[in-house]
């Protein structure tokens, strides 16, 4: 008690002197600097505190058990995952699959992705000459683009911040690294610890990249796997070194005043034999820890892989649910059949949704040439489009029209979201409703009429049967409604151009873009709003699935992995999982519900013959798949990213305050489209903000933690 008495005291009198501004060594907190202590009110320090990043590359240590098991459990990395951001598992970006390059050291075409923040698609770096192929595409008037390694940005937007680049790879440091303020080529990971180790003492540089390559080498002697000794040993050596680090800039004088990013990533994995380079699971795996001290919502990020890997369409395709896959002997089922879809065949309602993945096309663009209206999915009266109006900036957003002739949309182009143009899989819903709709009939008068020999019709009235009504549309992007207000339109038509039995296509009209089609969905009615944002999110939909029932066409892209007719059939024809629907029909004048069967979507390619383009259906040499991360909107949103090539570069960039960086497309014309130059960026509808951002999605909001300062 006497002692507990003694503390108080001198808590008090030390409180009473620094109120006076006097200071006594006694009462000095050793760990924060004097100024502090002494009550500096000026506010230059707090003016002067700096955001740094440290970004420690494990060159090809892969990801998953392998990784995270190789760590030791008491070490310094699994101490960060407190504070941290990370995921154990995750993917290279995927590269051409008859890619020729075989790498020896470092894989450049994944160190070239990691450093970019873009798929080789986009960086167009294909061995360790770091050169990116450059040409022109003439059909595009745009001339191709080239992506830089990160240091560029920082450059770009700071010439005065100060960056280091520390690797063993000598092209990667002349090529892919040379913005940086200095760069260093090491010999040993012994020489590229201690030369970091001696800046972070005496230097102030506000980004740091350096790669360590004796896990790699351990790798590729004794393979990608937990019983290769070598390979776990120079696992603990990067943990220690990572600790020695840690410690250097602990002790820097400023410390207090720096708030670091600590960021720690594999960029590829390997097979058990010591190979690597390809796009097998195990060669793409890499994982990912993003540090700061003073993180208050630490998540390890792990939403997954697609379970079946999803079809992959090169450049130009188009599919078609035709009548001629079942032909009927009564030609008039086939106008039934296509009604299947339509509106004048329902009870006044759909929704229509599609879940894809963009690819950039060869010219590395996102939106080549003139992408105004671009169809997706077109029947008769209805087609899902992306508006990528020129001169409208950002503007890419997906939008749904159903009766052509009235042009009925959800009737915006304000909320602009720049629809599809990243590789993140997005989700398009247009819901559609008809109400109070009424047949009626209505006189005209025809007016005599004389031909040429002078025979005469007489006047008289014709009845012309017409519909009217009102229609509600609605589009939305990953969940979120693009209009917050009613849009409500009146329709007024003769009854038979309500009749819809065109084909329902898809079309190839994104101009040599890789896509991915994960689903296409088609309800029977409008879902809500609360119901759109749900199912925007979900894949794989089952008759579990409360709305599942309310299914009328659902069409999966996926690989069978059983060997059975569940997605694919003879290769060519994506199935309908809904295999009958009811539907109301006119049988002799009197209208009956029937159950008709449904039909796949058989997919065609472009075929060119003298001059002129023509479909030929695809063969099982044409279809071609890839595994992908599960980047559905609301899944990074919840769970966060799963860990992929393209996530430090933007994190890194935000963090020490450099804008994301933007490029212009189809750059020959006035207002060009606007998209970001960073594969895991998105420019989506912030309804809060009542606006788009641009915006990365790892680290989440930490505005709160960096004011760590003022809760001391």
């Amino acid at each position: 008690m006497k002692n507990m008495k003694a503390q108080m005291i001198v808590k008090i009198s030390c409180l009473a002197m620094m109120l006076l501004g006097n200071i006594l060594t006694s009462c000095t907190k050793y760990d924060t600097p004097l100024s502090v202590e002494e009550g500096d009110t000026t506010g230059e320090n707090r003016l002067n505190i700096k955001r740094n990043v440290l970004w420690v590359n494990i060159e090809g240590a892969g990801g998953g058990d392998l990784v995270k098991n190789a760590f030791p459990d008491d070490g310094v990395v699994k101490g960060l995952l407190p504070h941290s951001r990370y995921a154990w598992s995750g993917l290279e970006l995927e590269h051409a699959d008859d890619i020729s390059y075989a790498p020896t050291e470092e894989h450049a075409v994944a160190c070239a992705s990691l450093l970019t923040g873009n798929m080789p698609g986009r960086h167009g770096i294909s061995d360790n000459t770091y050169i990116s192929e450059q040409y022109y595409d003439p059909n595009t008037l745009e001339s191709i683009k080239e992506y830089p390694g990160f240091f560029q940005y920082i450059v770009d937007y700071d010439k005065s911040i100060s960056t280091l680049a520390v690797t063993p790879w000598e092209n990667q440091n002349k090529k892919l690294l040379s913005q940086a303020t200095r760069v260093i080529t090491t010999s040993t990971d012994e020489e590229t610890l201690n030369t970091v180790l001696t800046q972070l003492n005496e230097e102030n540089y506000r980004a740091t990249y350096l790669s360590f390559r004796s896990v790699l080498d351990a790798a590729k002697q004794g393979g990608w796997q937990s019983s290769n000794a070598g390979y776990v040993n120079a696992m603990h050596k990067m943990d220690d070194y990572i600790g020695q680090l840690l410690d250097a800039i602990k002790a820097r004088s400023n410390y207090y005043y720096e708030d670091w990013l600590i960021v720690i990533t594999s960029n590829h994995g390997g097979k058990a034999d010591g190979t690597y380079g390809g796009m097998s699971l195990e060669e793409r795996n890499m994982f990912g820890i993003f540090y700061y001290e003073h993180l208050s919502h630490p998540l390890e990020m792990n939403p997954g892989l697609i379970e079946d890997e999803v079809m992959r369409f090169d450049k130009q395709f188009q599919g078609e649910v035709l009548d001629s896959i079942i032909r009927t002997p009564d030609l008039k089922n086939i106008k039934t059949m296509r009604q299947v879809y339509s509106l004048d065949s329902l009870n006044g309602g759909m929704t229509v949704e599609y879940i894809m993945a963009a690819r950039p096309a060869e010219n590395r663009s996102y939106v080549t040439h003139s992408h105004n209206q671009t169809k997706i999915m077109v029947k008769g009266r209805w087609s899902m489009r992306i508006e990528h109006e020129r001169g409208k900036g950002y503007n890419a957003s997906p939008i749904g029209y159903f009766f052509e002739w009235g042009n009925y949309s959800d009737g915006t182009w304000t909320q602009q979201n720049a629809g599809f143009l990243n590789p993140m899989i997005h989700t398009a819903t247009t819901t559609v409703n008809v109400s109070n709709s009424v047949g009626y009939t209505e006189d005209e008068k025809v007016d005599e009429k004389v031909d040429q020999w002078g025979n005469i019709t007489p006047a008289y009235m014709k009845k012309n049967y017409k519909r009217k009504g009102n229609i509600e549309v609605y589009s939305y992007y990953d969940g979120i409604k693009k209009l917050a207000s009613t849009r409500v339109s009146s329709m007024d038509r003769a009854s038979s151009e309500y009749i819809d039995n065109a084909n329902l296509t898809l079309k190839g009209e994104m101009y040599n873009t890789c896509r991915y089609f994960l689903e296409i969905r088609i309800w029977n009615r409008a879902l809500t709003e609360a119901e759109v944002k749900a199912y925007s999110n979900k894949l794989k939909l089952t008759e579990a699935d409360p709305l599942y029932k309310d299914l009328i066409g659902y069409w999966q892209f996926y690989k069978d992995k059983d060997g059975e007719e569940k997605y694919l059939k003879d290769d060519s024809l994506v199935v309908n999982q809904i295999k009958t629907v009811m539907k109301r029909v006119n049988r002799n004048g009197v209208e009956q519900i029937e159950e008709i069967a449904t039909e796949p979507i058989r997919l065609r390619k472009p075929s060119v013959q003298n001059g002129k383009t023509y479909y030929t259906h695809i063969d099982k040499e044409d279809v071609s798949y890839m595994t992908l991360l599960n980047t559905l909107s609301q899944t990074v949103e919840s769970k966060g990213r799963l860990m992929d090539s393209s996530l430090p570069v933007p994190a890194i960039l935000e963090w020490i305050g450099v804008t994301l960086p933007l490029e212009t497309t189809s750059a020959n014309y006035a207002g060009a489209f606007r998209t970001s130059k960073l594969d895991a960026v998105s420019y989506t509808w912030n309804p809060l903000l009542s606006r788009s951002t641009w915006t990365q999605t790892v680290l989440g909001d930490y505005t709160n933690d960096l004011e760590w300062r003022d809760r001391e």
